[in-house]
């Protein structure tokens, strides 16, 4: 049984441990840390995105990714790819998305 080097390719390995999975598992802790809002690292489209749900309302969820963008990585909208904040201050993002979850409420 020799390395298969295909197979690993295909486990995404750099994915799973790269940068983008930290930044993303750095946010999911402050989520923890605050409560009221479930979370955790999914993949989507071959990468990790962070999904964020309103705790007793699950059809309230976003999923939030982690771009290298214009020279330093960034917290984005999964589904648009818009930036909400830079990494190193995930507890203002986590703040960003916990409003924008409150507004979908609202709704």
């Amino acid at each position: 049984m020799g390395f298969d080097r295909e197979r690993f390719a295909a486990a995404n390995v750099a994915g799973a441990f790269g940068p983008r999975r930290l930044y993303l598992a750095a946010l999911d802790a402050v989520f923890i840390a605050r409560g009221g809002l479930g979370c955790g690292v999914v993949v989507r489209d071959g990468g990790p995105v962070l999904r964020v749900i309103a705790e007793g309302a699950a059809d309230r969820a976003v999923e939030v990714g982690c771009d290298f963008l214009d020279g330093r990585w960034w917290f984005t909208w999964a589904d648009s790819g818009r930036t909400i904040g830079a990494v190193d201050d995930p507890r203002a993002v986590a703040d960003e998305i916990a409003r924008t979850l409150q507004v979908e409420a609202a709704r």
